[in-house]
This record gives structure tokens, sequence and C-alpha cells, in this order.
């Protein structure tokens, strides 16, 4: 198992640092080559399933592998994305993070890296699975950014270091 990166959700810009994108790009390589790699977040796009500071492991898989439900990265113009798989569709996969009211746009099947397996928060394994709480959570947090920096202020002692 392979501990590189990070998943960024927002967009990376033209300025951006250039170690941070031969990171992502490495990540990719890695997932692709090895099948399996370990990435902390730093997005929010995933609460309340997946908080800042927690370590991802992805398993490489093939988009006919995946099933609606599950967290999947993927990986297009150097910007790291590990959002809920919601549907394939003919333009590709759709994919949404569960903070977020829009769907990315479609994934083609390359851009696939894989699966995440295990979700590792202050050394514990959770399971980021969307359970009835999280869902009503994460529709309130849709709707609020001040629920999300309430939750974040409350949770920073725990993944802040």
């Amino acid at each position: 198992m392979t501990n590189l990166g990070q998943v960024h959700y927002s967009k990376p810009e033209s300025g951006a640092d250039p170690r941070s994108l031969v990171s992502r790009e490495l990540v990719a390589e890695v997932a692709r080559t090895h099948g399996e790699v370990r990435l902390k977040v730093t997005g929010t796009s995933m609460l309340p399933s997946v908080f800042p500071g927690d370590i991802l492991t992805v398993r490489r898989r093939n988009a006919a592998e995946l099933r609606p439900g599950q967290i999947v990265l993927c990986y297009r113009n150097s910007e790291l994305v590990a959002h809920r798989f919601v549907s394939k569709s003919s333009d590709g996969l759709l994919t949404r993070g569960d903070s977020l009211s829009y769907h990315d746009q479609p994934f083609h099947e390359d851009q696939v890296l894989g699966q995440v397996v295990s979700v590792l928060r202050d050394g514990r394994v959770v399971d980021p699975s969307p359970i009835w709480w999280r869902r009503a959570a994460a529709c309130v947090l849709r709707h609020s950014e001040l629920c999300i920096r309430i939750l974040l202020r409350l949770r920073r002692p725990l993944w802040a270091s």
C-alpha cells in the first residue's frame, strides 16, 4: 500500500503549486499501476460521511464493479475527486459529494481510479455508508454553509494538527 497525496475538491488554478499538481498525478499513476493508494482528505464536500483529515484507502475497480452508494476516486484535469457514485448514464458515471446540491460533470470510465474501501479517522476505521442519519445531515449541510462551519468547528480538535 502506498501513502501519497491528498484529495482536493477544488479545481487547480493556473498558479497552483507545481508540487501539488505532480503529487496528484503521482497518486493517479500509483492507483492505476499498483491497485491501491491512501490519501488524506482536505475538502468538505463529503460531509458528514468523510471529514477533512480522514485517510481514504482506495482500491482499483473498473466501472462495471461499482454500485450506487459507493464512494469512488476519480481523476480529471489534474483534479482528484472522491465522491459518491450515483448512477451511470450515456455520458459516463455520475457522482456527487454528500453535502453538495449538484452532481459532478460525468466521469468517463477511464477517469475512475477506484473505490474507497476504508476511511480512517482519529486512528479508527469508520463506515461512510449512506445511512439514514447521514443522509438527513447531508441534506441540511447542502443548504447551510453555517451548519458546515459549525460541524467543522466541533470536529476541528479531532482532525486538525
